[in-house]
């Protein structure tokens, strides 16, 4: 299991960042958090996706508590990582289709 120690959060833009063993920082947006199974869990995309093809893939990572403080962890294992990723792709799917009128509404501008 890898753990994060070093995980830097703006929750102004919803961007985590997040240091591996070697050192390298990755920055991932904040897609979604749910608890499973007494876990939680959080599901990130990387920052720098493509957004006119949109993010493929997401991350799953936990929150783990060490030495009384909380860290994100890898999850290690296969049938855990599949399980949750089942669970944010099932709450992905209940989430409402917003369309482009639908956000001009919410800006306050409209065309």
């Amino acid at each position: 299991m890898t753990e994060n120690e070093d995980v830097f959060l703006d929750e102004d833009e919803g961007i985590i960042e997040l240091e591996d063993e070697e050192g390298n920082v990755t920055r991932f947006e904040f897609v979604d958090r749910a608890e499973m199974n007494g876990v939680i869990y959080y599901a990130l995309i990387p920052a720098d996706y493509d957004e006119e093809e949109g993010a493929s893939e997401f991350v799953v990572l936990k929150e783990i508590e060490t030495d009384g403080e909380s860290m994100l962890a890898t999850v290690d294992d296969d049938a855990e990582y599949n399980a949750v990723g089942e669970m944010f792709i099932q709450r992905f799917s209940e989430l409402p289709e917003l369309d482009i009128d639908d956000l001009e509404e919410l800006d306050g501008t409209e065309e």
